[in-house]
């Protein structure tokens, strides 16, 4: 793998991480050293995905075409609406694949001229038969040579929010927590609907970095207007986004710009590119957003390895106190040895601990997996009310991502209260470094899940995700030289089933805002959900109703059985990876006693040669610590 973010700073850090892995790595902290290792090695992959989110026909998928350069790439006639995730990504050659075909489990790589007939949803339905052409398309990822693209940016097209049956929203909402940032886009025509705002409140809580896109100024001389009405919405509706940047823009002068540049007509495409206001945007996607996304991963990564360098000058400075006889270190060793012993022990009080959290985590989630369902239930009954041509296809549709949404949501919500808890435990027993694996609340076996019985075993639900692997053309920024990286990667190996060397490695590592990583987990989630109601041209409103509670009533039976099993694994890895730590940091007070006994023993000239090491390495991890604090502070400052 190449390490490639272009930020400025990213070679310092490296440089200044790899010493503390080694660091690490030579006082014998091997898990200290693979940790940090891996971590190095994930923030340097390249890729950010910004989610572009709006309701239907507000020029979303226009806005794409225009930004990475290509005149209908992605559908945009009046009445289209996307209807699956699109990821466009740098690729050197034009490339699509479709993901979620049954007859297809790896993809189906399609032409670009046949994109329509998948994300479309005017085209998803074969007027002939009235059936869907496709049934089961989950993403359509698509590759094209755009310079936007070129640093690793991934732009994502999302099924318009909003509406009675809100399965699109459901599933972008919870999406939104693997993504980098979120492009939300309105046009000059109108403010803000209350569907857009809920959204916008609801996201608040998900997203750090947003912008907002207001598009079609071309179409109304008064957008700003608009623009100043809209931000007095979201001062009044969703505060958290009021100084959030806007860039008013217009598609269709900006793809006309493109096209006046590939005529060789230079000046009418310069002309149409300022009039289309596009250059504010572009530089804000390509300059402050990665590189601000970039720097949040560098300072996460500063600041695990100032919390190495606390461990390693912690050793250094007990080893110090044994060189110099302190006459109290011998007692404070033994008092914490038997704190190990009474934590090694299967009745420890951390033990119990852990077991109650999962618990309260597990009845606290079950509420909030059967509010979900009600909520998902009441709309898509709504949505059968109003009726519609197209109900028999668009109900079972937002229902599967209503569910997968609430399923992304439940995922998402067990890992951060399970962080937060080995965290707790962390401070509270001195057990630090371990490890809280994503649990994979995966329905991708919706069809062979047990129903939920409080005294019977769930059927396995889960199965690993695989990561896309980047391209290997996107590469920018300083380059690590290979030595660093392969040293890097022979570390990170001690990370056991976190990483893995090589282009391989991305099949086990946990979210880091890779690009588009989160779309691989929404296609995951229910891939074969699509059985949950299955499609009738001919089935009635009634029918319709009946078929939906049939579905909710199997949800209710199934996903308590798949989070309780999720629970259950999560627990017992962690459980088995703490127990692990304190079998590592008893065997090391073990060794830090028999070198105190030694000491003792051993004559004060024979203790100065190894006194002088340990100071100088303590010398040693000051500086870095120095370097660390510096870093730190020129990435929060933009320095």
């Amino acid at each position: 793998m190449t390490f490639a973010t272009r930020h400025p700073l990213a070679g310092q850090v490296v440089r200044t991480v790899e010493q503390i892995t080694d660091a690490a790595h030579e006082s014998g902290d091997t898990d200290s050293a693979a940790m940090l290792a891996q971590e190095c090695l994930l923030a340097g992959m390249p890729g950010s995905a910004v989610v572009v989110v709006g309701e239907k026909k507000r020029g979303k998928s226009s806005l794409i075409n225009a930004l990475v350069g290509r005149r209908g790439l992605l559908p945009v006639n009046a009445d289209v609406a996307t209807r699956v995730h699109v990821a466009v990504r740098y690729a050197e050659t034009d490339q699509a694949t479709v993901h979620g075909l049954a007859e297809h489990p790896d993809g189906m790589s399609i032409p670009l001229t046949e994109i329509p007939e998948y994300v479309d949803e005017a085209r998803a339905i074969d007027p002939a038969t009235g059936e869907e052409r496709h049934p089961g398309v989950e993403r359509v990822d698509i590759g094209v040579a755009s310079p936007l693209l070129s640093e690793g940016l991934v732009l994502i097209d999302t099924p318009g929010v909003g509406g009675l049956v809100a399965g699109h929203t459901a599933i972008t909402l919870a999406t939104l927590k693997g993504a980098d940032a979120l492009l939300f886009v309105v046009d000059a025509t109108s403010e803000f609907h209350a569907s857009e705002l809920a959204f916008l409140t609801k996201a608040a809580e998900r997203i750090p970095t947003v912008l907002f896109a207001l598009t079609q100024i071309d179409k109304n001389s008064a957008w700003l207007e608009t623009l100043k009405l809209n931000q007095k919405l979201l001062r009044e509706h969703a505060p958290r986004f009021a100084a959030a940047p806007w860039f008013p823009v217009s598609n269709r002068f900006k793809i006309d710009a493109d096209s006046a540049a590939a005529a060789g007509n230079q000046a009418r495409s310069e002309t149409l590119l300022a009039d289309s206001r596009f250059v504010p945007l572009l530089t804000e996607l390509r300059e402050n957003i990665m590189l601000r996304i970039a720097a949040d991963r560098l300072i996460a990564l500063l600041n695990n390895a100032d919390r190495v360098i606390d461990l390693l000058d912690a050793d250094a400075e007990q080893r110090l106190r044994s060189l110099d006889l302190d006459p109290r270190l011998m007692e404070s060793i033994r008092a914490r040895q038997a704190e190990l012993t009474e934590l090694r022990g299967s009745g420890a009080s951390w033990r119990a601990e852990l077991a109650d959290g999962f618990r309260h985590v597990e009845a606290e989630l079950r509420t909030d997996i059967e509010a979900g369902l009600r909520e998902i239930e009441r709309n898509a009954y709504a949505a059968i009310d109003a009726g519609g041509r197209d109900i028999r296809f668009t109900v079972p549709r937002d229902l599967e991502d209503a569910v997968r949404g609430l399923a992304l949501d439940v995922q998402g919500t067990l890992h951060a209260t399970a962080d937060q808890m080995v965290a707790r435990l962390g401070e509270r027993f001195g057990v630090h470094g371990v490890y809280v694996p994503p649990p994979e609340i995966l329905l991708d076996r919706w069809q062979q899940a047990e129903p939920y019985d409080d005294g019977a075993t769930p059927a396995d639900v889960g199965q690993a995700v695989a990561w896309p692997a980047p391209a290997e053309e996107q590469r920018s920024g300083e380059m690590v030289p290979q030595h660093v990286q392969d040293k890097l990667v022979s570390y990170a190996k001690g990370a056991g089933n976190v990483y893995r060397s090589g282009r391989a490695g991305w099949k086990a590592m946990p979210k880091g805002g890779k690009a588009a990583l989160i779309l691989v987990v929404v296609s995951a989630i229910g891939a074969v959900i699509g059985g949950l109601i299955a499609y009738a041209s001919n089935r009635t409103k009634n029918e319709l109703r009946r078929a939906v509670g049939e579905a909710i009533d199997r949800a209710r039976r199934t996903l308590p059985g798949a989070l309780q099993e999720s629970i259950a694994e999560l627990m017992t890895q962690v459980e088995s990876r703490a127990a692990e730590r304190i079998s590592v940091r008893a065997d090391e007070l073990e060794r830090a006693l028999a070198e105190a006994e030694h000491d003792r023993e051993t004559a004060e000239a024979e203790r100065e040669a190894p006194r002088e090491k340990v100071r100088a390495q303590r010398a040693h991890l000051a500086a870095l610590r120095t370097d660390v604090t510096e870093l730190k502070r020129q990435l929060t400052s933009g320095a």
